[in-house]
């Protein structure tokens, strides 16, 4: 059961995000975490507080429950700045680790089977010299049967513009950056990438010691980069939050580093390339994010025939996250208000959705950006209770919910901050 103190219910609490206080274990606030969607769940690891952390929990998005899941001893140790995505059944989690001479040389990727709920440590297969090495404040994103890091840093290297494919299927690595040294973003950490239409797309972050607020294009096809120039567009961000929902790269949060991060939402349509700047109604402070996380619940966009690589297209695509920021823009309608809650009871349409289907015993999906998807199975006859949440479900279609959770400001109850924004 999710409480709110009466201390916290006002007029504006549904436009702000708040701490909750919870009566059941859930994992302590922290920033610089991971999180991957998946079924129904969302899974998050590591991060920080006052130290690194290497707990590794699953939130149950229907239930608003939590459950701490076990390690083991191939499982990763504690991580901040790193980097997890899901693909098929498998959470990859890259990076992070301290950076110390026995880490230096390292490659450290862990694979998360999600079924048998079990850990395993990548081994270089033999032979293989061409391998990226521990770094944080990097960004990976899934394009088809792969995952592309880029950036990162090395405490005693400095910043990076490493450029790295990992083949889920062949299990191996390949360097890109020899291809594109010097023709792309340069050294980056602490930005945001993310997939869509046979591209990737990266956002500002921290370019040696200044931020940036510059936007690029990698053509999966071409393998070449190209720069996005538009007359207004996010201010310079630092750990901020990104991803792709309705045809459109949002960015959440984020800030300049040696400032307190900002509150505003932008979001860069892909048919009319122009970003706009959205309102959030009444601005409070503590709306305010950085090195957060983000996952879209409601309505997703469709997969398109290139991302599908051969696959039918059953479900809708979700993305998780990465960014935020303060500029002058044009005011925007009514319509493009949203609406900031935080979890407390549930709502009258529960965060979760689903996809029609004309069989009724297909099952149903709802791809993450990773690849991932939401599962509901169909059933020979349902019960009063499960008609009502189908049709909860179906009316929660046509919401747009993106659940945040963690970053700073550290929440001062101590279990970590979620909320959600809904767009209206």
């Amino acid at each position: 059961m999710l409480e709110m103190p009466a201390s916290m219910i006002s007029e504006s609490a549904g436009r702000a995000w708040e701490p909750l206080t919870r009566r059941e274990k859930v994992p302590c606030d922290r920033f610089k975490h991971v999180t991957a969607v998946h079924n129904g769940f969302v899974y998050v690891h590591g991060g920080r507080q006052d130290s690194d952390l290497g707990d590794f929990w699953r939130y149950n998005i229907a239930a608003k429950q939590w459950d701490q899941l076990a390690g083991g001893r191939q499982a990763p140790d504690k991580l901040e700045g790193h980097s997890m995505v899901a693909y098929q059944d498998v959470l990859y989690v890259f990076g992070g680790m301290v950076d110390c001479a026995a880490n230096r040389e390292k490659t450290p990727l862990w694979m998360y089977s999600i079924e048998p709920r079990k850990w395993c440590e990548y081994k270089s297969p033999a032979g293989q010299e061409s391998r990226p090495i521990n770094r944080k404040g990097h960004s990976a994103a899934v394009y088809q049967s792969a995952m592309y890091l880029y950036g990162g840093y090395i405490d005693m290297k400095g910043v990076l513009e490493e450029f790295w494919v990992f083949y889920f299927d062949a299990q191996r690595w390949s360097a890109l950056s020899p291809r594109t040294r010097g023709l792309g973003p340069g050294p980056r950490h602490g930005h945001s990438s993310v997939t869509h239409n046979a591209a990737m797309y990266l956002f500002g972050g921290l370019k040696n010691m200044d931020e940036q607020n510059d936007f690029w294009r990698f053509d999966f096809r071409r393998h070449n980069w190209s720069c996005i120039k538009t007359s207004s567009g996010p201010p310079k961000l630092v750990g901020h939050a990104s991803l792709v929902h309705r045809e459109c790269l949002w960015i959440i949060g984020g800030g300049l580093a040696s400032r307190n991060p900002t509150s505003n939402l932008w979001k860069y349509n892909f048919t009319s390339k122009s970003w706009k700047k959205v309102s959030q109604g009444k601005e409070r402070n503590d709306c305010a994010r950085m090195y957060h996380c983000v996952a879209p619940l409601g309505r997703p966009s469709r997969r398109t025939s290139s991302e599908l690589n051969g696959e039918s297209d059953d479900g809708y695509r979700l993305y998780p996250p990465h960014s935020w920021g303060a500029n002058r823009v044009a005011a925007v309608s009514t319509s493009e208000l949203i609406e900031m809650q935080t979890l407390t009871e549930p709502p009258a349409s529960p965060i979760f959705c689903s996809c029609s289907s004309t069989d009724p015993a297909e099952e149903l999906q709802l791809s993450s950006y990773e690849n991932e998807c939401f599962t509901l199975s169909g059933e020979e006859e349902e019960t009063g209770e499960q008609q009502t949440d189908s049709r909860r479900r179906t009316e929660a279609e046509n919401e747009d919910i993106f659940l945040v959770m963690g970053g700073k400001p550290l929440s001062r109850h101590g279990g970590i901050s979620i909320a959600y924004i809904r767009l209206e």
